[in-house]
């Protein structure tokens, strides 16, 4: 799909113009519903083992005043719902949707789509609901990896069907299509590392060696799925799309391939040197800083690339949602960068007999940039464009008057932000974690929100 760049000097028939070809694009040559089955499901994880599981673990380390009150497992079930049901789904139904029509080509086997998400959500399901009773019934574990393995065909189905587009294109590659397929190879390889890293803890012998496996591997997991797989799909995904349908600025060809060279070695330097740090000593910290830099890098340079903190030229609901993301982004990665200055600084100062004093590592903190960047980013992401794809693949360039949404826009953000801010400040009292619980039910509640008005407009009601 070509893009044109946005100049202050164009007139408003201008954008229109634009956005009605982008809107073509929607509705064009391949099945405008196919992402409605995605977005359906995605929704219904997000509102079970995802968002709402989340919240009840958050109440009950609330209650308890302690991070460490609900097990590994429990908490992983969450994450995995997270991924591989929340993003994975809702990117995958947005791929199927419209990187046929970024490459003007068709998919070669579309019932693959269907099977695909068949076979996902069947995999969500046992993974997440059968996770939690890893340690106290352990016949649990097989059925789990059986979902884990029936992820992982639906994930090759997936990416066979988009690599072949991509193969079969008469365009060229352009720097969006890099970061989009370096996401996909993320995609491909956190699967994989998720499935044998469960397998390792499920089977530990015991709890200190299963305690040592979580401590050195789960983080590089996170890192692959999160900075990876979603901040790349969503950076290229970003490139192709805001312009177009938001009318900001439309990126230089090089800018995609480019951003695609630093955020990939970003990701594989925070890998690499955390495993190091934890395997061998801490002065490999200074790599895992250079990693952080460059990523915090990657997304200044894209923020400045496309504008997306000025106010679009062409003004919907989404977009408030996709600006406000872009801001989350950059706070967690300037989080990221300054983890050195709160664990060794700022804590020894104000709570120098904390817990993540006497540890070295604050996992509270690291947990707040976790949640700016999966719930502030990611999550806030496909608030805006799932609400933008659903209502234009339905009504096209003529939508009735729908709601603004900005009930669930404040409650996601106001949960989010009370979050971040108040599960750092756990580090200094526990007088936090009470109003840290309270964060994950006003979340819900935005996230429910906006999925029941997805619901109606995507089945007609």
């Amino acid at each position: 799909m070509s893009t044109v760049s946005i100049h202050p000097s164009e007139s408003r028939t201008d954008f229109e113009s634009q956005k009605r070809e982008a809107l073509r694009l929607l509705t064009a040559g391949n099945p405008t519903s196919i992402h409605k089955g995605f977005f359906l499901s995605g929704i219904a994880v997000i509102l079970t083992f995802g968002a709402v599981w989340g919240a009840y673990l958050l109440l009950r380390i609330a209650w308890e005043g302690s991070f460490t009150s609900v097990g590994i497992h429990e908490v992983n079930a969450h994450g995995h719902a997270q991924i591989f049901g929340w993003v994975g789904l809702f990117v995958k139904g947005f791929a199927y949707l419209m990187f046929p029509r970024f490459k003007q080509t068709a998919l070669s086997w579309p019932v693959g789509a269907k099977l695909s998400l068949v076979l996902m959500l069947a995999g969500i399901v046992l993974r997440s609901s059968l996770e939690p009773f890893a340690r106290t019934a352990p016949w649990t574990v097989w059925p789990a990896l059986f979902g884990n393995g029936l992820e992982l065909i639906a994930i090759g189905i997936f990416l066979q069907q988009m690599v072949g587009l991509m193969r079969r294109s008469l365009l060229r590659l352009s720097g969006s299509d890099v970061l989009i397929l370096s996401a996909l190879g993320w995609f491909a390889v956190q699967a994989v590392y998720e499935t044998v890293y469960f397998a390792a803890i499920a089977w530990a012998p015991t709890r200190e060696e299963m305690l040592h496996l979580v401590a050195t591997w789960q983080a590089p997991l996170r890192d692959a799925q999160i900075h990876g797989f979603s901040m790349l799909i969503v950076f290229g995904v970003s490139l192709r799309i805001l312009p177009a349908f938001f009318g900001w600025r439309s990126p230089s060809a090089r800018v995609g391939t480019w951003l695609a060279a630093v955020l990939n070695v970003a990701v594989l330097l925070q890998i690499v040197s955390f495993i190091l740090m934890r395997e061998v000593g801490y002065r490999w910290g200074a790599l895992w800083g250079l990693a952080a830099l460059l990523l915090l890098g990657g997304a200044i340079w894209q923020v400045r690339a496309l504008g997306v903190l000025r106010s679009p030229a062409l003004h919907n609901r989404s977009a408030k949602f996709v600006r406000t993301a872009y801001v989350w982004l950059l706070l967690s990665l300037v989080m990221l960068v300054s983890f050195p200055v709160w664990q060794f600084v700022i804590l020894p100062m104000v709570a120098p007999g904390s817990g993540a004093v006497e540890m070295g590592f604050s996992h509270a903190y690291y947990g707040s940039i976790r949640h700016a960047i999966t719930v502030g980013f990611i999550s806030l992401m496909i608030m805006g464009v799932g609400a933008f794809v659903a209502a234009e693949t339905r009504w096209g360039s003529s939508p009735p008057k729908l709601t603004a949404l900005w009930a669930p826009f404040i409650l996601v953000n106001a949960g989010c932000a009370m979050r971040v801010f108040f599960q750092l400040t756990t580090d200094i009292g526990a007088w936090a974690f009470p109003v840290t619980g309270i964060s994950g039910i006003l979340e819900v509640t935005g996230i429910a929100i906006w999925g029941g008005h997805m619901a109606r407009v995507m089945l007609g009601r």
